[in-house]
């Protein structure tokens, strides 16, 4: 690894402040209107399904995903994140509260696009095909926690 690198899981990461995240999303909505939800989201999966790709790859159990999810979130400043699983089911409940994305925002819809884009592409990958994640809650709209409901829809 070179100086000035961050490596995570096998990948390259840089830092990046919170509210220069959120303004990056706001200036993707000003000019993408509701396309920047979608840019966001498929940004977001991509990068779940590199992260937790790549730790299965480096020998990680599929069951054990869950709380790197949770240790990564937290630990990198998104927010304190639980995550419910159900690998029977293929279904999750995954909450984060303080989030990154959503706090010092105030809006009528979530917001949480990023985050639920990753969790999708995490159980992606622990749920062998494609999820469909909703934000339930978000704290930009005055929950107490942003919440994130996901469901296999098919097998890869």
């Amino acid at each position: 690894m070179e100086r000035g690198e961050i490596r995570i899981a096998d990948e390259d990461w840089i830092l990046i402040g919170a509210s220069t995240f959120r303004d990056l999303v706001k200036g993707t909505e000003r000019i993408l209107g509701s396309g920047a939800v979608t840019v966001w989201l498929e940004a977001g999966k991509h990068a779940g399904r590199e992260f937790s790709g790549n730790l299965v790859r480096l020998g990680m159990e599929f069951e054990e995903l869950p709380s790197m999810l949770e240790e990564f979130f937290t630990e990198g400043g998104w927010g304190k994140i639980q995550a419910e699983v159900d690998f029977t089911k293929k279904e999750a409940l995954v909450t984060i509260e303080n989030s990154a994305l959503a706090r010092q925002t105030n809006t009528e819809e979530p917001v949480c696009h990023f985050a639920r884009g990753f969790i999708a592409g995490v159980c992606d990958v622990m749920f062998h095909g494609s999820t469909e994640c909703l934000e339930t809650k978000c704290i930009a709209k005055g929950d107490a926690y942003c919440e994130f409901g996901v469901k296999r829809k098919q097998p890869y």
